[in-house]
């Protein structure tokens, strides 16, 4: 039980990383397509399921302030293989931010935290354990020539291989 009381992270400023909360696997895959289109530098993309999908519906409120009842869903990390350093990582979470692909507060808590950091480990919650991010699929990024590293350092601090 101690065990599950700490939380571990990977934390980086050389690759990007994205995590995306009440979303769904083909969700995030369009995602990852559309950052891979603009920005093909990012490389290649590893996606993990964060949290299994809950099936209730909570009140929230769009970027104009309108209420509406949104289906909670399963939550993604992005893992991203290209070497593109903090600036590029910044300027693509503000993109993100501004399009409300990723809610505003994330870039403003990469800024101020200066990092990027996404759960490795499992959580004990009050709601019960979340298991550690499970890898569910990767993406080819045809437009990205080599192999920046990104992923196979995540994975090593994760202790994992695909």
């Amino acid at each position: 039980m101690s065990e599950n009381l700490i939380i571990a992270g990977y934390t980086t400023r050389r690759h990007l990383l994205l995590d995306l909360d009440d979303t769904t696997l083909s969700k995030a895959v369009r995602i990852v397509k559309l950052i891979m289109e603009r920005w093909a530098e990012v490389g290649d993309c590893l996606i993990l399921q964060s949290s299994e999908k809950c099936d209730t519906v909570k009140l929230a409120y769009s970027w104009n302030n309108a209420p509406y009842m949104k289906r909670v869903g399963s939550s993604y990390h992005l893992v991203f293989d290209g070497l593109i350093g903090w600036n590029k990582c910044c300027h693509i979470c503000e993109t993100l931010a501004g399009l409300h692909i990723l809610e505003k507060d994330y870039a403003k808590i990469r800024t101020f935290r200066g990092d990027m950091t996404l759960r490795i480990s499992p959580a004990l919650l009050s709601t019960g354990l979340k298991p550690a991010p499970v890898a569910v699929c990767g993406i080819k990024n045809r437009g990205y020539d080599g192999s920046g590293g990104g992923v196979a350092e995540y994975l090593r601090l994760r202790g994992t291989r695909l």
